[in-house]
């Protein structure tokens, strides 16, 4: 309150008996405080009070997203090849990364004495029967590693993954680098064209830097679809420590069209040598009944190495099924 309004309307003299002068000047003190009470409030600091957080009587739904799972109409193991065509791993897809040592257990039992069918790029689907199981490895101070088991069968195969018998279905893959030059000169153009269109790219460090064509298959994943899968890299040669990027896509057009791909997935991974993971496609399967095609993966590390299956939604879109632990030392 401004003092100065209070003794301009009481004066300097004292108040000693109620007299009527008296009582008139205690009236007029009481009506300027209350006038000033009711001032104008104060002009507002720089900063402001920040405002009360507002509260909604029902919560936002949230999202919730499920891990991946292994398909079990898949069996409950894969193979991978080895370093032969007689040789191979015996992955268990329910061991993740996440599992502890002294919970992983190899079931031989699941591998002895069985037939399983081999698939590559090509399709395949050859049969050959595994012997018994042996080794594996799982510490996670040393090495990691998968048990092995030996197949008869050609020797010369190029074969991929395979699955027990009866439990898959080939799809051929047709590789970018077996096309005509006119053909594959236009696949990679569509490719990379696609890749250079897709919004938000936050990789800052590559802007600029062109993209070229690592890998790519065309496919056919349901009738009347033709699908493309592909490995696109930019590279940015620092003197000390290159980087690259690759963009994993999956897209998918009408059948006999000429017209643009429609992305259905994409997963970027960048980094250095000893930190960049990369994937490449084992083979395209249709697995369950009713089928679903998924794309079997082989991630590659420096010093790691994983599998993993996309999937085909029934909406055209492609999902992140499933994922292996990492083996290597």
């Amino acid at each position: 309150m401004n003092r100065s309004h209070v003794d301009a309307c009481a004066g300097t003299g004292k108040i000693h008996r109620m007299s009527p002068r008296s009582l008139l000047a205690l009236a007029c003190t009481v009506a300027l405080l209350v006038a000033c009470e009711r001032k104008s409030p104060a002009k507002p600091s720089d900063t402001a009070a920040p405002a009360a957080p507002e509260f909604s009587a029902t919560p936002a739904p949230r999202t919730v997203v499920a891990p991946p799972t292994w398909d079990s109409s898949a069996g409950p193991i894969m193979f991978v090849r080895g370093n032969t065509a007689t040789e191979a791993y015996v992955v268990f897809p329910a061991i993740t990364d996440s599992t502890p040592a002294d919970d992983v257990h190899f079931d031989s039992a699941l591998a002895h004495n069985t037939t399983v069918q081999r698939f590559d790029h090509s399709g395949g689907g050859d049969t050959a029967r595994v012997s018994a199981m042996s080794g594996g490895e799982w510490n996670a101070d040393q090495c990691i590693e998968w048990p092995a088991v030996k197949m008869n069968g050609a020797p010369e195969s190029g074969w991929t993954v395979a699955f027990l018998k009866g439990r898959a279905r080939s799809l051929p893959l047709d590789s970018i680098e077996a096309m005509p030059h006119a053909d594959s000169a236009k696949l990679a153009a569509d490719i990379t064209r696609l890749v250079s269109t897709i919004p938000n790219d936050t990789a800052r460090t590559f802007r600029g830097i062109p993209y070229s064509v690592r890998m790519a298959y065309r496919f056919t994943p349901a009738e009347g679809v033709e699908g493309v899968v592909a490995d696109v890299v930019r590279t940015l040669n620092q003197e000390a420590t290159p980087l690259e990027e690759h963009t994993l896509i999956v897209a998918e057009r009408p059948s006999g069209s000429d017209g643009p791909y429609r992305l259905a997935y994409r997963e970027v991974t960048a980094g250095s040598d000893e930190t960049l993971e990369s994937s490449d496609v084992l083979a395209a399967v249709a697995i369950g009944t009713p089928p679903h095609v998924d794309l079997v993966l082989a991630r590659e590390g420096y010093e790691s190495n994983a599998y993993a299956l996309l999937e085909r939604r029934a909406d055209g879109s492609w999902r992140l099924r499933w994922t292996s632990a990492h083996t290597g030392c």
